[in-house]
């Protein structure tokens, strides 16, 4: 990591201390024990996702260190009480939003969309964005266009049949549901052959209505590449290799639903595994936030083939920051503390201006 990069981060540190005093932070969460989430798949729970009491806490508490006044909500609709209702100014105000109830494929564009209309400040993408890269397919299509390595993608559709074409000579697949993450439906059984995929892709349908996306499956590496968007102009990291024990090297296996609910897991940090990839991963991962607008901060996901090729998988507009994220770890390993994290994140969206 260079010291040009140390020093962007400096940057953004000290440009959301500034705010301080004049801006106050709105946090919204989805909480494992307090959201109101009665939309819910069986067996893989969109909770997998919310927030631990103690993860509240600590992001809370690293508001405070930073010097914030902050106002929490864990329900969507209590923050949509609040701005419609609130008489002063909401420009000074600053959401850090990861709220994410329910299963419908926009509920993670709700809360910027409220922003815009309101005119409030907010850390992330916009809602189009946000909705975009929860396609995963469409995301890929978009990608494949502009010349970045995905891995071949079919889509199957809840009337039964595939977009275009069912997979041919396509080897190993994974089905997937096109627009969840943190694993959800994610499993061993979902690697299949061409045989099996369309059976795989009915069954995924029938428990989470929406469109499977099947995509050629790489055996290799996995890894996530955390990006910090300021002023349009994308800063990517090192690549953070997710090992699940043992090799490095995941070969066939996958971070599946329960392995991470579980955070059974652990981070390395794959340049030193091997840098010529790392490098193709950051070019790939950079041209990715370029091309889907991301804003703020994003994570581009990765799987690297044995051989040395990359393929980029998944787009998070809104990745997790708390204990046991990629992110926290990149923190960790460049020498800064958890409260630089927080206030390079919100300095990344608000702007010099604000």
């Amino acid at each position: 990591m260079g010291f040009q990069k140390e020093e962007y981060l400096r940057a953004l540190v000290q440009r959301t201390k500034r705010l301080v005093g004049t801006h106050e932070v709105i946090l919204l969460t989805s909480n494992k024990e307090w959201t109101n989430n009665q939309d819910d798949y069986s067996g893989y729970s969109v909770k997998s996702e919310f927030f631990s009491d103690d993860d509240e806490e600590k992001i809370l508490n690293t508001l405070y260190k930073i010097g914030f006044a902050v106002r929490q909500f864990c329900n969507e609709e209590d923050f949509l009480a609040f701005v419609s209702t609130e008489q002063q100014s909401l420009s000074n105000k600053i959401v850090v939003n990861s709220a994410q109830k329910g299963t419908k494929i926009g509920r993670k564009s709700l809360i910027p969309a409220v922003c815009d209309l309101y005119g409030i400040p907010y850390v992330g993408s916009d809602p189009y964005v946000v909705s975009l890269c929860r396609d995963k397919y469409r995301c890929s299509c978009i990608l494949a266009q502009n010349g970045i390595p995905v891995p071949g993608a079919w889509l199957y559709q809840p009337i039964g049949a595939w977009i275009h074409e069912p997979p041919v000579n396509a080897g190993e697949l994974s089905a997937k549901p096109n627009y969840e993450a943190a694993s959800i439906g994610i499993d061993e059984s979902n690697v299949c052959t061409e045989s099996t995929i369309y059976k795989k892709a009915q069954q995924l349908e029938s428990v989470y209505h929406q469109e499977i996306l099947a995509e050629k499956f790489i055996s290799g590496y996995e890894v996530e590449v955390p990006v910090i968007v300021s002023g349009n102009v994308p800063t990517v990291f090192f690549p953070v290799g997710i090992s699940l024990g043992g090799p490095r090297k995941m070969g066939k296996r996958i971070l599946n639903y329960h392995l991470r609910s579980m955070d059974a897991y652990e981070y390395y940090n794959f340049s030193l595994e091997n840098p010529q990839a790392a490098k193709a991963a950051l070019d790939a991962a950079y041209k990715t936030a370029k091309i889907l607008n991301i804003k703020g901060f994003g994570r581009v996901d990765l799987r690297i083939s044995e051989s040395g090729n990359v393929y980029v998988t998944d787009i998070a507009t809104n990745p997790h920051y708390t204990t046991g994220s990629s992110y926290e770890f990149l923190f960790s390993q460049l020498g800064f503390h958890y409260d630089d994290l927080v206030a390079c994140l919100i300095a990344s969206s608000i702007g010099e201006g604000t």
